[in-house]
């Protein structure tokens, strides 16, 4: 005989297995440390990352959003854009644990370690 309990803890289960994971920050696989570190405060979250009250806009990968809250302060590597209005971000401290991208989210976006990373080209390069 099935009890209330059973039936709600299978459904609760099959209900689980169809919502997609959330991505899921990770210690570092790479040495990021000769990064560059950009500091600012977040002034509103956008699209793909935050924007600091500097008007720098900081792209980052799903996974390091949790870390970022309105009006604190953030501490990043990352590369910075020729014109130095735009961050890539690579990781970010969380406290004093430096944090990386998770693997779904590597394989997401154009980050080290993509496929999308991998065919940037510098503008003018000539290349395909």
């Amino acid at each position: 005989m099935i009890t209330r309990f059973s039936a709600f803890f299978v459904l609760v289960c099959g209900l689980s297995a169809l919502m997609p994971l959330a991505a899921q920050a990770a210690d570092c696989q790479y040495d990021v440390k000769p990064v560059p570190v950009f500091t600012g405060t977040v002034s509103r979250i956008t699209g793909d990352g935050v924007l600091f009250s500097d008007g720098r806009d900081v792209v980052m990968p799903e996974s390091l959003l949790p870390f970022v809250r309105l009006s604190n302060d953030v501490k990043v590597h990352g590369l910075l854009s020729l014109d130095g209005r735009k961050i890539w971000v690579l990781a970010l401290y969380d406290k004093d644990r430096l944090v990386c991208p998770s693997a779904l989210d590597v394989r997401k976006g154009a980050y080290p370690g993509s496929a999308a990373y991998d065919v940037i080209q510098p503008q003018g390069s000539g290349a395909p």
